[in-house]
């Protein structure tokens, strides 16, 4: 058998790494203490020609040692660590009882200490094996006072100083080989940071930088969807639309969870707002999302609410809940079947039920709020930020999630969160039920967005609603043409991008604030930087709203209609 192997002494089946390597650790300790005494052992009992006191106890310690290899092997790891550990600390008492000062062994007692801590993991036994070690010492102490430091036998200083140079050399070479491999992980793991900080930072910008493209994806099907909606002819194209809607919607569901960890991950949980929320429009506006791919899937919706009309939360965290649950609901579901979503009070607390029919392959159901773990049924699988993403919400929120999966049956969601109820009058006025319809063909908007393609479909939204606009590409762009077209031709609405070069959406803000004749325009920001303090610092310059990106062409018609009220038409 090699060597190698006798370290593997019962690791076999076990998985935690950790485990592991404290496993081999005590294996390869006692095979060095073993090495060390077959060392002694002959130099030692010739220079005290073989007196029992010295060799009998010498065979027992070796007898003893090797016995931890054995109860390694029956996974008596806790017993195997103990023995291997107070074994050593009888022999130094022994063994210094009758070499006196020869051999100074109170190092090796220090060596003892230094090793506790990886053998053992459990803190109960590290205490026990530190008080072991200090009793050591104290009984070290008192033996070397009573006797003097004086040996029970008598030993050449030639042989004394071959005994020291062995037991050191046992010494060192057993912190070496201690060490060594925890010096190579401590280097590996050095390495592992640095690759693991630019692997975050890759993915931080690549999906920054996929969002933009994906969101313009969105909302260029938003506007086919329109067209096959208002034209019958392009009904033949309505499947294709409904697959685009799908794709781009889980895209950006994809990207906006992998940001959200990374803020998580970085110790910056976005924040969470308190909005009045009209409870029924706003759960059927995220169910309608889904109809499309739930029809696709061959499974419905179902959506039951028993909620107050209006509650305070933050709507674009319990979309993102819902819209996981959602999409978990409908990627495990079974063919055929209902996914069902109840909303619903709860005493005072208030619940988010989602069920569907089918069962989520994991040996540990809890384990599904981990990230990166999914639930493979088949083909089909996640990337396994959603659940994870849900359940960081839910407590940012001051609320709670539980799973429960029945074998052949219902897989179910719970999401409980604080209730606060909220009155119809507290509404923003864009989201008030008697919203009217208003004629927006004289409405001048002025638009800075610096992507081409974002501008161009919200110039297409703007052409739809009937506005007047112009778009530049820039905050300085823009002070200068709405300096150059006031008076006659102000702007009624300006729409800011938050972040632009040359001149971003918060300086472009302030500087409006300051012009004669700008100072009163409406300003609506769109930014797709929802959970950091950038909107709020924008508000406090002098934004009046802003929309989430990518814009939606409903959203972007409520929040216009809004402002037009205020603005004294010709």
């Amino acid at each position: 058998m090699r060597i190698a192997n006798l370290f593997l002494i019962g690791t076999s089946g076990v998985n935690d790494l950790e485990t592991r390597k404290r496993i081999v650790l005590v294996n390869k300790i006692s095979l060095a203490f073993g090495l060390a005494i077959l060392a002694v052992t002959p130099t030692l009992c010739s220079f005290v020609h073989w007196k029992p006191q010295f060799f009998v106890p010498l065979t027992v310690e070796f007898l003893i040692n090797g016995s931890v290899l054995l109860l390694n092997h029956y996974r008596k790891y806790s017993a195997a660590g103990l023995l291997l550990y107070f074994l050593q600390c009888a022999a130094i008492i022994y063994f210094s009882s009758l070499l006196g000062s020869l051999i100074q062994l109170e190092l090796a007692i220090i060596l003892l200490i230094s090793i506790l801590y990886l053998i053992f993991k459990e803190v109960r036994l590290r205490r026990i094996a530190l008080a072991g070690a200090i009793l050591d010492l104290a009984v070290l102490e008192v033996v070397h006072y009573v006797s003097g430091g004086h040996p029970v036998i008598t030993l050449t200083y030639n042989q004394a100083f071959i005994l020291h140079v062995l037991v050191d050399t046992a010494a060192i070479a057993i912190i070496i080989m201690v060490g060594k491999p925890y010096i190579q992980s401590n280097d590996s793991n050095a390495a592992l940071k640095r690759a693991n900080h630019f692997i975050k930072l890759f993915v931080a910008e690549i999906t920054h930088e996929l969002r933009t493209p994906l969101d313009n994806i969105h909302q260029v099907v938003q506007l086919l969807k329109k067209e096959v909606e208002d034209d019958h002819r392009l009904q033949k194209i309505q499947p294709l639309v409904d697959i685009g809607y799908i794709v781009s919607s889980s895209a950006r569901n994809i990207v906006n969870n992998v940001l959200d960890m990374a803020c998580i991950e970085a110790g910056m949980p976005p924040k969470i707002a308190s909005e009045a929320i009209e409870v029924i429009p706003f759960f059927k506006e995220i169910m309608m999302v889904h109809k499309t791919v739930a029809s696709n899937e061959d499974k419905r919706l179902r959506l039951d609410i028993d909620m107050p009309r209006v509650i305070f939360g933050d709507p674009l965290g319990i979309s993102q809940i819902l819209t996981n649950l959602l999409a978990n609901a409908l990627k495990y579901g079974s063919r055929g079947t209902t996914v069902t979503v109840r909303v619903k009070r709860a005493g005072d607390k208030w619940e988010i039920v989602v069920s569907n029919y089918g069962l989520m392959v994991l040996p540990d159901l809890d384990s599904i709020f981990d990230p990166f773990v999914t639930g493979r049924t088949g083909h089909t699988q996640g990337s396994g930020l959603g659940l994870f993403i849900v359940k960081n919400k839910a407590l940012l929120m001051g609320g709670s999630i539980h799973a429960d999966s029945q074998p052949g049956g219902y897989t179910t969601f719970t999401v409980s969160l604080p209730l606060v109820e909220g009155r119809v009058s507290d509404l923003p006025a864009e989201l008030s039920p008697s919203s009217e319809v208003i004629d927006l063909s004289s409405i001048r908007v002025m638009v800075a967005e610096d992507n081409n393609l974002t501008a161009f479909l919200l110039s297409t939204f703007l052409e739809d609603l009937g506005c007047r606009f112009d778009i530049v590409s820039n905050g300085r762009d823009l002070l200068e043409l709405a300096q150059k077209k006031c008076p006659d031709e102000c702007p009624d609405i300006i729409l800011l991008d938050s972040k632009m070069p040359v001149l971003g959406g918060e300086e472009t803000i302030r500087l409006i604030k300051r012009i004669p004749g700008l100072t009163e325009i409406p300003i609506i920001i769109s930014t797709a930087d929802i959970y950091s303090d950038a909107v709020e610092r924008m508000l406090k310059a002098g934004a009046n709203t802003y929309l989430k990106k990518p814009l939606d062409h409903l959203a972007l018609k409520k929040a216009i209609n809004l402002y037009v009220k205020k603005i004294p038409l010709e």
